[in-house]
């Protein structure tokens, strides 16, 4: 059975979101990276500059993550902000081939790049032609599983305190 490992929520407001995750439902702690331009992002084939604040946290075996985009550059979270799923996303060491996977299955790209620029950091969100969120598949290598299971650890030694904790993501 295929199980998918994130839920991505669009938000209009980052700190809003985040408290309600914390204080309402009950997940925390959140990795919160603010003010992030993707190095390399094309919506439609054309490239755009697209910069966002995203909070990471972890109910379960599944990652939460919560999005706010700035400004109003043409992407697949401008305009989707609501209490809906955004996104199901896959992680993958084999990200060409579950890519085409999906492409197969008459699933058509709709914004795809890199976060830091490096070939291993790549993702793709499949325009969703069903009743349900997007589909993103998100290459996952040795470094970046390890930030995904620092986060899913720190969820479950949560003490209680500091529920939202700022990070940063250095491109090297």
């Amino acid at each position: 059975m295929l199980a998918f490992d994130q839920i991505g929520f669009v938000v209009e407001d980052l700190d809003e979101a985040l408290a309600y995750w914390i204080d309402v439902i009950g997940v925390a702690p959140f990795f919160v990276y603010r003010d992030f331009r993707l190095a390399e992002c094309f919506y439609h084939g054309e490239p755009i500059e697209l910069t966002i604040s995203v909070g990471y946290g972890q109910a379960g075996e599944v990652q939460v993550e919560l999005v706010e985009q700035h400004g109003d550059t043409p992407s697949t979270y401008l305009g989707r902000a609501s209490g809906d799923p955004h996104h199901v996303a896959f992680w993958t060491p084999e990200y060409d081939r579950h890519v085409e996977e999906y492409r197969s299955r008459g699933l058509a790209d709709l914004m795809w790049g890199s976060a830091s620029g490096r070939p291993d950091e790549r993702f793709v969100y499949f325009a969703s032609d069903g009743p349900g969120p997007m589909i993103e598949v998100t290459e996952v290598l040795p470094a970046k599983a390890e930030m995904y299971r620092g986060i899913a650890e720190a969820a479950r030694a949560y003490d209680g305190s500091e529920p939202v904790r700022e990070a940063s993501l250095t491109r090297g």
